[in-house]
């Protein structure tokens, strides 16, 4: 009898420790990174834009272009902003007074966004956004850290870094303005 009480509480023991780690499993936090494509449409001329979205980051990019407009702590009072150049794997930090000028097109970015969501369809100053796709998941979030990775220049001191030949074509390239 004491055999198989031991045997009936070993077995107890390991089906606790077995839905415990199960729980557990499936308590992992989801990666919130998501990546939007939206049809924007205004006066009958309609583009598409992509838009990235994490905890930290919010971007947008035109279709066809290699420029994404980034902020980081975008939540936040004072987010940095950047262009990153996917093509080439650089970024470009801008100043406050800069930031500030794209506040207004990160106000229109925000409103693009529900909660940790999407949001279907909108309008923002006579343009019609529609949600044309949504992908999500550990590919959208590796790309998003990958951003990171690359070779980054303050904007006050790219003057300082015009003998850099790739630094020289994004200077000529211009920069995101809003969509």
């Amino acid at each position: 009898m004491f055999q198989s009480n031991k045997l009936l509480t070993l077995s107890s023991i390991l089906c606790f420790l077995a839905l415990a780690l199960s729980s557990l499993a499936i308590a992992q936090p989801k990666s919130v990174a998501k990546k939007a494509e939206y049809v924007v449409t205004k006066s009958n001329k309609s583009s598409l834009i992509t838009v990235w979205l994490s905890k930290d980051i919010i971007a947008f990019s035109e279709q066809g272009s290699s420029k994404v407009a980034k902020w980081q702590l975008w939540q936040t009072n004072h987010p940095s902003f950047y262009h990153v150049y996917t093509d080439v794997g650089y970024r470009i930090e801008f100043d406050r007074l800069t930031s500030q000028e794209m506040e207004s097109v990160l106000d229109e970015l925000k409103l693009l966004i529900n909660g940790d969501d999407f949001n279907d369809q909108f309008v923002i100053n006579d343009k019609r956004f529609e949600l044309s796709s949504l992908e999500n998941g550990k590919s959208v979030e590796d790309y998003l850290k990958e951003w990171k990775t690359y070779k980054t220049y303050d904007y006050a001191d790219i003057g300082d870094n015009e003998a850099d030949p790739v630094l020289g074509k994004l200077i000529q390239q211009g920069f995101v303005r809003g969509f």
